[in-house]
């Protein structure tokens, strides 16, 4: 990535390491980001054009296609509905794409930080990377994998490994995994309930009704993640334990249980783990715009996954309480299934 702008440098590295590192430029790089100001171009009469449009769910990102043809694609793209428009140019036989930040909305540098995703993961995905929708820390060098069905307990889980266990942070809502058990945590916003111990004024409060309740969380960028808490964050580990976890939310039962992961219970885990298209539409390249495959692929098959993941000790936690994850005894309920968990404060 080429810029003017220490700033995006120091943006777009804090959201991608780990999995990258900054380096200097190759003498010919594979493929190259270029990031001007926004006086360099003439973007006049953009915004009145007209053009088929890829829009993005959940108010997410818009472009619409300027023009493209002999391997140059033109997109006019808003981030957010209420943000500043930005032109984003693609040419192939440069190897390049380039974009102009304007000056007057801070939210654009935003537009690095997606290329960077895009650009990195449609290739991991084309290479056979599996994503998967988990949280994940490094204990002892290896990586605990957490799985659970939205709002299961994954985050409460990650972070705890990290404040009580000393592990080091790898993902909050993503995992990525090569076929040789090699595991990457995909940068993404770090989101924790309330109910966890987080510095006053960290991140941004969320607070959104779930079954009848309301439910506050806080919401982290990684760069916020490392610095108001404190979190270290792994590098690419290779896979240690899968953790399952279920609710049984019945009055009598333990608070929480912790047993042998078995074969079906991990097949039917990882089958919602790897339903997760509004993330593989997000790091998807459709448009082409760096220069890597324009789809990801077909999704992972599921017995593959599952053959990976039993592979390494697992177990499955029943939360009898979900109410009390953040306080209580996982740990102990897991010290005898899965390696590092001895020695823990609780």
């Amino acid at each position: 990535m080429i810029t003017p702008r220490d700033h995006v440098l120091e943006r777009v590295t804090e959201m991608l390491v780990p999995p990258c590192a900054l380096q200097a430029p190759a003498a010919h790089p594979d493929w190259t980001v270029r990031v001007d100001d926004d006086a360099v171009w003439d973007q006049s009469g953009a915004q009145a054009a007209e053009g088929p449009e890829l829009v993005f769910p959940r108010g997410g990102p818009r472009l619409r296609v300027l023009d493209n043809q002999a391997g140059r694609i033109r997109v006019l793209g808003f981030y957010r509905p209420y943000s500043a428009m930005v032109v984003i140019e693609a040419d192939a036989s440069m190897r390049m794409t380039r974009f102009a930040l304007p000056s007057d909305d801070v939210s654009a540098v935003r537009w690095a930080d997606w290329l960077g995703k895009v650009f990195f993961a449609s290739r991991l995905l084309d290479a056979g990377w599996l994503m998967l929708h988990a949280s994940a820390v490094a204990v002892d060098g290896v990586a605990l994998v957490f799985l659970a069905e939205q709002r299961g307990g994954k985050s409460t889980l990650a972070h705890r490994a990290c404040t009580e266990l000393g592990a080091a942070f790898l993902a909050d809502d993503l995992v990525l995994v090569g076929l040789d058990g090699t595991v990457i945590g995909w940068p993404t916003r770090v989101c924790l309930p309330d109910d966890l111990p987080v510095p006053d004024g960290a991140g941004t409060v969320l607070d959104r009704v779930v079954r009848g309740r309301t439910r506050r969380r806080r919401l982290l960028t990684p760069a916020e993640h490392r610095t108001a808490l404190g979190m270290t964050h792994s590098p690419p580990v290779p896979l240690g334990a899968v953790v399952g976890i279920t609710s049984a939310d019945h009055r009598g039962l333990p608070v929480v249980q912790g047993v042998r992961l078995e074969f079906d219970q991990l097949a039917s885990t990882v089958a919602e783990a790897l339903t997760i298209p509004a993330q593989r539409l997000y790091t998807s390249d459709l448009l082409g715009l760096t220069g890597g495959p324009r789809t990801t692929g077909p999704a992972a098959d599921d017995a593959e996954v599952v053959h990976l993941l039993s592979q390494v000790p697992g177990a499955l936690l029943s939360v009898g309480d979900p109410a009390a994850l953040s306080t209580a005894p996982v740990w102990d309920a897991l010290k005898a299934l899965v390696p590092g968990m001895a020695g823990a404060a609780r």
